[in-house]
């Protein structure tokens, strides 16, 4: 009787054992199964979003060119037809020479106009000579008698891949544009630099700063932080603000390093 007992605790013992070995494997198997899940969706998620800011920038670079070739083509032959009027008036009409030179001068800054706005949706500058000279040309033009704006960088700047030095530039932009429209920023620095753990993009100013969750608050405010969030996320990297309503702002943009084979030497900005 005894023998039965003991063979039939055993039994259960094993059996039990059984049991939650198998939940246990069952569980974990699960887990497994989620995180794989929430791999895939986060991939999805950032492929989705890599292609939406790629769809911006194709759309950015059509407008460009559709300003360029047709926009500034119409402009300057409307120059070329103002200045032979021009001739014209000049000899039959002298006291109207005063408003054809009004029209040039209109027509002039409109050219020049027209191709500002292309080089902005499309920096040139960025795909033929780099992320540095890029940024020196953002500054030079941002730069005026009220608004100051330095770049500072280290002596050597690995090359970055592409859709890397285009993120980095345009979150740059993006954050010069708002210092100096929205806080009133008179001094502006870009600082980029290359550390062990990969490249560092900060932009300080001066300016009256802004409350961070009240502008992310805001949909219509808040797009442009937003969007530098998501250009970071495709690429796996970190943005950090140090704000405040009173003071200039700090914010620090971290990516990761590609291990660039070559690197640029860079003459100190």
């Amino acid at each position: 009787m005894k023998l039965y007992i003991a063979v039939g605790t055993a039994v259960l013992l094993v059996m039990a054992i059984f049991i939650i070995v198998f939940v246990a494997y069952y569980q974990q198997k699960q887990i497994r199964q989620q995180l794989i899940l929430k791999e895939w969706q986060e991939k999805y998620r950032k492929g989705l979003l890599a292609a939406t800011l790629q769809a911006q920038e194709h759309e950015r670079r059509r407008i460009a060119q559709d300003l360029h070739d047709e926009i500034g083509t119409m402009l300057s032959v409307t120059k070329l037809s103002l200045n032979q009027l021009g001739r014209t008036v000049e000899h039959n009409d002298p006291g109207s020479t005063v408003l054809v030179q009004k029209t040039r001068s209109l027509l002039d800054e409109t050219i020049a106009n027209v191709r500002r706005i292309s080089r902005d949706l499309v920096p040139t500058t960025l795909e033929r000579f780099g992320l540095v000279s890029a940024l020196e040309e953002l500054a030079e033009k941002a730069s005026n008698g009220e608004v100051h704006v330095e770049l500072s960088c280290s002596d050597k700047m690995p090359t970055l891949l592409p859709q890397l030095d285009l993120t980095l530039f345009r979150i740059a932009q993006e954050l010069i544009n708002n210092a100096i429209k929205h806080a009133n920023a008179e001094n502006i620095i870009i600082d980029l630099h290359c550390q062990p753990t990969g490249i560092l993009l900060s932009v300080i100013d001066d300016g009256r700063g802004f409350d961070l969750d009240e502008i992310l608050k805001d949909k219509k405010r808040g797009l442009g932080l937003r969007n530098i969030e998501s250009r970071l996320n495709v690429i796996d990297g970190h943005v950090t603000f140090d704000v405040e309503e009173g003071r200039g702002s700090r914010i620090h943009i971290q990516v990761k390093n590609l291990k660039p084979e070559v690197e640029v030497e860079v003459e100190a900005v």
